[in-house]
């Protein structure tokens, strides 16, 4: 009867929409046909708005190409060729996107290329007029008058080719102006006509479909009772869901959603065995039942008491009676033993792996239907992912305690290195400059008291134990240096880089009157975020290498200047010394690397070292640009000042000096 009613209903239903959805297809039929018109339209507009836009693109371009060269012409400074090389970068490519737009049009076209040809002409005359500025000669009038005229002539036909899309414009307005009344005026009375028509079928299509509305109303009350059992269903399973949340352990949330399932399910045993096929064993973790559970929580067993591997990972597997089973694996042998007649078993799959199964059973025969067989295998899903997130949760906490044992372990190396590292720069500074003054002092004894008892072999003996003793001294400074710099506690602060760069040279002064070094620096130089006497020390060495390493006979010369960039600022000097070869540039900032002899350019070969850690506590860089013969240009770049950045700030922890 229900079926019948329904097909019944369904006839008037059909019969009731079938005009309406055919009057609706021809009045769609016919408005999306002046839609359509009315698009097309549209997009010729929308077309002629492109091609205007490129057009103005491309004028602002050639003033910009006209603009950057003019500005270059008279300062003779290249940075004012920026405009015009970022619009030469991208003229062509403007070019090419407008003769796209205007390939339908013949005239438009050809006006483009005229003004390509005359592009091309000025650029090549441009060319020459920067070759001849940058030799230095004066540019002929003739040349800057042809390309005035080819600068002329693209102006004014880049102007007619917008007022030839302007004019198109207006017209394909008016176009989609008269198509939009159209399309109104013939949907208002398509739209009337099929009112009235539908109007009148649907008044007779009403008295029919109310007839079957009552049998209709009945098949809503049949699956309504559906929909609440299916409810009820979801809401046991979200009970289950919410059990197995709250539960801290496998354990209990196993035991919360098997005792939560028996609202759905009638069994009276229920347990589940995670399997370990490496070992080939199954344990029984946790079970409910209404007797004594058998097998026993924490039974282990081996996994071909469940089933062969390749059977296990069927989708369930259901005896309805055990009484009628002749074989059957030993754990159903214990559940006959136990008094159960009927056994339910579903594995348990994570993404294609086993992790164990799901067992219910009772005393009765043939008590798990289909229903209940859909919540089993719902609720066993469940506890498959929730088992596997707790072990891989258990997991990550043995990771995490593995790893902070490490850590621990590794910080007490670390803080008895730190230990030793303190005794060994106290061993230095204290232990190793006693024996070295000592040497200084009988050294300078022997040199004042005896000179006129040793013959001259003995004194350059003398002098080679002094000046022995001075390296040394110097070495050691300079690796105490290169141990505070690294331990020390340094502010990170606001810092003239001008102020820096004159107590550097002020502390140089006698070694650049000795070698009569000319010393240039661009002034006035910017602000920086750095720890000043750090960046003092980093200033002073590269100076002093600059002066250092030049050929014999040739007095230094030395430029700085800084460069502003994005968020750092970067200092140069320029130097024209003896020049690194690029294999070597980036060996020359390690510790005791050095490319020369001390007999030739005296030295500890720490002080580039120096410079590449005191940038680095500063969070900055450093680098060098050199070629043999040339000189070198080294480089430092740290962070910028920002106007309303803090003043200080700490840059490392503290750590104590010897």
């Amino acid at each position: 009867m229900l079926q019948i009613t329904q097909v019944a209903f369904k006839r008037r239903l059909i019969g009731a929409i079938a005009l309406p959805i055919i009057l609706l297809l021809s009045l769609s039929g016919v408005s999306i046909w002046q839609i359509n018109r009315l698009l097309k339209a549209m997009q010729w507009v929308d077309h002629t708005n492109q091609v205007i836009a490129r057009a103005n693109g491309l004028q602002k371009l050639l003033l910009d190409l006209e603009t950057g060269v003019r500005g270059y012409q008279i300062t003779s400074k290249p940075e004012f060729l920026e405009p015009y090389q970022q619009a030469n970068s991208t003229i062509n490519n403007t070019f090419d996107e407008l003769g796209d737009l205007v390939s339908d049009n013949p005239q438009q076209n050809q006006r483009l290329r005229q003004i390509k040809a005359e592009e091309t002409g000025w650029k090549n005359s441009i060319s020459q007029a920067i070759a001849r500025k940058q030799r230095g000669e004066a540019e002929p009038l003739s040349a800057i008058e042809v390309r005035k005229q080819h600068m002329d002539v693209m102006r004014n036909q880049i102007t007619d080719l917008i007022a030839t899309e302007e004019q198109l414009r207006y017209q394909r307005n008016q176009a989609v102006q008269q198509t939009t009344e159209r399309v109104i005026f013939t949907s208002i009375i398509l739209s009337l006509a099929a009112g009235g028509i539908l109007a009148f079928f649907i008044r007779r299509q009403i008295s029919h479909v109310s007839n079957n509305y009552e049998n209709a109303l009945k098949t809503a009350q049949v699956q309504t009772e559906n929909v609440q059992l299916s409810a009820q269903r979801l809401a046991a399973l979200h009970n289950i869901d919410r059990a197995i949340l709250a539960a801290e352990s496998i354990k209990s949330l196993i035991r919360s959603a098997l005792t939560q399932m028996r609202q759905l399910v009638p069994y009276e045993q229920a347990f589940v065995a995670l399997f370990n096929f490496e070992a080939g064993t199954a344990e029984i973790v946790a079970g409910s039942s209404t007797r004594e559970l058998q097998p026993l929580e924490g039974t282990k067993m081996s996994v071909s008491d469940f089933a062969p591997e390749q059977s296990l990972r069927q989708n369930l597997s259901y005896v309805r009676d055990l009484t009628n089973v002749e074989l059957y694996p030993p754990v159903l042998a214990r559940l006959h033993l136990a008094g159960m007649r009927c056994c339910l078993r579903i594995p348990m799959l994570v993404e294609e792996t086993l992790l164990g199964e799901l067992n219910l059973a009772a005393t009765q025969t043939a008590v798990f239907d289909a229903q209940a067989q859909d919540v089993v295998v719902e609720v066993a899903a469940q506890l498959a992912i929730a088992i596997q997130q707790s072990l891989l949760r258990q997991q990550l906490q043995n990771y995490a305690l593995e790893l902070e044992q490490r850590v621990a372990e590794r910080t007490a190396q670390l803080q008895e290195t730190n230990q030793e590292l303190e005794a060994f720069t106290y061993t230095i500074s204290h232990d190793l400059r006693a024996p070295l003054r000592t040497m200084q002092g009988f050294a300078q004894a022997l040199q004042e008291d005896y000179t006129d008892k040793l013959d001259s072999v003995g004194q350059e003996y003398i002098q080679y134990i002094t000046e022995g003793a001075v390296q040394m001294d110097t070495l050691i400074s300079d690796l105490l240096a290169y141990s505070r710099l690294s331990r020390s506690q340094i502010q990170i602060q606001k810092v003239d880089l001008t102020n820096v760069v004159e107590e550097a040279l002020k502390q140089l002064s006698k070694q650049l009157q000795e070698q009569l070094a000319q010393v240039t620096v661009a002034k006035p130089l910017p602000l920086v975020m750095a720890h000043r006497f750090t960046l003092v020390q980093v200033v002073t060495n590269l100076l002093s290498n600059a002066m250092k390493f030049v050929q014999p006979g040739i007095h230094p010369k030395v430029h700085i200047y800084a460069q502003e960039q994005q968020n750092s600022i970067k200092l140069s000097i320029v130097d024209n010394g003896i020049g690194i070869a690029p294999e070597h540039q980036e060996r020359i900032f390690r510790v005791f690397e050095r490319l020369h002899g001390v007999e030739i350019y005296p030295g500890t070969g720490i002080g580039l070292a120096i410079v590449r850690k005191g940038l680095e506590r500063m969070n900055g860089r450093a680098g060098v640009e050199s070629q043999l013969g040339t000189g070198s240009r080294f480089w430092i770049a740290l962070p910028k000042a920002l106007p309303h950045s803090n003043d200080t700030n700490d840059a490392s922890t503290s750590h104590s000096d010897n």
